[in-house]
């Protein structure tokens, strides 16, 4: 009996060992092909660099105050639970259908998933991803899908022109589109952008760029 506890103590670490370094090697071999594969189908044709840096730094401030400063994984970043812009990533590129899953395996999976893919795709490619792929609900038989898509299907008008409250609306919808959907459920989606606003001003106004990456000044991000 003592025998097959130390041969289970030994080969179980092993085991769990392999697996997490088999989904870090895949999803780091795997994540180039996955980026071209939408870049040839036009699917990312919004680049981070045509948002105004006021604009994208509230988008870090709210989603992933840390960006610029992880490894994709962010475990000590942001409000309990978040999820980071590189996770929510590897929920929709490398999943179908995500769920945490029997002892929230594919919550780890998705974690370490977004460690390989941290390190093999640049973070300014993965906030390209990010603005063209995040989900905004469901319209018809289909998704909205990223911020130009959103913008044109609740406001029917360019992300560029949108006015900044438009903006921010669309920031709330972020962490659940169906509870904070613009359209739908309009009077959490103005409490939740008040939230937002009143946090903003020290957290993307001068002072928090260094070089061309915005950094947040705030480090918890917003609260729920």
């Amino acid at each position: 009996m003592r025998r097959r506890v130390v041969l289970a103590a030994l080969i179980v670490p092993a085991l769990v060992s392999a697996w997490a370094a088999w989904v870090v090697t895949t999803t780091y071999l795997k994540a180039p092909g996955i980026v071209a594969k939408l870049e040839r189908a036009g699917l990312l044709a919004f680049s981070e660099r045509d948002l105004p840096r006021e604009r994208l730094c509230a988008l870090l401030f709210v989603q992933d105050p840390t960006f610029y400063r992880h490894q994709g994984i962010g475990i000590a970043s942001g409000h309990p639970g978040h999820t980071t812009v590189t996770q929510a990533l590897g929920k929709a590129l490398l999943f179908e259908g995500f769920s945490p899953g029997p002892l929230r395996l594919n919550k780890i999976r998705l974690m370490l998933a977004a460690w390989g893919f941290d390190r093999r795709i640049a973070k300014e490619t993965q906030l390209r991803l990010f603005l063209n792929r995040s989900y905004f609900g469901a319209a018809g038989d289909g998704e909205i899908l990223g911020f130009p898509a959103a913008a044109k299907s609740f406001f029917a008008k360019p992300l560029d022109e949108l006015s900044d409250p438009e903006y921010l609306s669309l920031l709330a919808m972020l962490d659940g589109p169906n509870a904070y959907h613009v359209l739908h459920q309009p009077v959490e989606n103005a409490r939740r952008v008040e939230r937002i606003r009143q946090q903003l001003p020290s957290a993307c106004g001068e002072g928090c760029f260094q070089g061309d990456a915005p950094i947040p000044c705030g480090a918890a991000g917003v609260r729920y």
